[in-house]
């Protein structure tokens, strides 16, 4: 029996803001991207993107900086040289094997127009947050992505489920194809049984 039920995912909208001088001018720095332009920290911080420590310095996520460079709104320096999207995303596949599901996941997601942050641990990739939400209310779904054909263990997806309702949150697993299409299943805290209608 599949526990999997597909469903679809509403679109956000974002409030408009004054936009900087494209494309933003960010720097590598170690494992971080900063951004140290005001106006520039200013819109990013507005639309979602990044933690904003100061007025004038946010650091981006890896993800955050290659979907900005795929959209043309970000160019990376390191030092006094420009550092491309491709190779950027090779010197992060060093690190991190899941950076290009990671990306792609994100894309879609800010493609549709989801606020997308970092997820709470449990190997959960995002965060989302309704149309509105963003700065207001908490996010509602997290989101686990997984490459299609891979293994997911029954105990895995139970402790992520248990985790995201013990957070209020609803678990999306967004499953990526080989030809990088993306399907989203949302999963009820139903399945948790007995355990769950016990805590109501």
């Amino acid at each position: 029996m599949n526990c999997f039920v597909e469903q679809p995912v509403a679109l956000m909208s974002m409030e408009t803001s004054k936009e900087p001088k494209f494309p933003i001018v960010a720097e590598k720095s170690r494992d971080e991207v900063h951004v140290t332009y005001r106006d520039s920290v200013e819109w990013l911080d507005s639309k979602g993107y990044g933690f904003r420590f100061r007025e004038d310095f946010l650091v981006l996520r890896p993800f955050e900086a290659l979907y900005l460079m795929s959209q043309n709104k970000l160019v990376l320096y390191h030092g006094s040289k420009q550092v491309m999207f491709n190779q950027y995303l090779r010197i992060l596949e060093k690190t991190d094997s899941k950076i290009w599901l990671r990306y792609l996941i994100y894309k879609d997601l800010r493609d549709k127009g989801y606020v997308v942050k970092d997820g709470y641990g449990f190997d959960i990739d995002f965060k989302v947050y309704e149309a509105g939400d963003y700065g207001l209310k908490p996010a509602k779904y997290l989101v686990y992505g997984i490459a299609e054909g891979t293994p997911l263990p029954v105990t895995k997806l139970y402790n992520i489920l248990r985790h995201s309702y013990s957070l209020r949150k609803t678990l999306i697993i967004a499953t990526v194809d080989r030809r990088s299409e993306i399907v989203y299943y949302m999963l009820s805290s139903l399945l948790l049984g007995k355990e769950t209608r016990g805590e109501q």
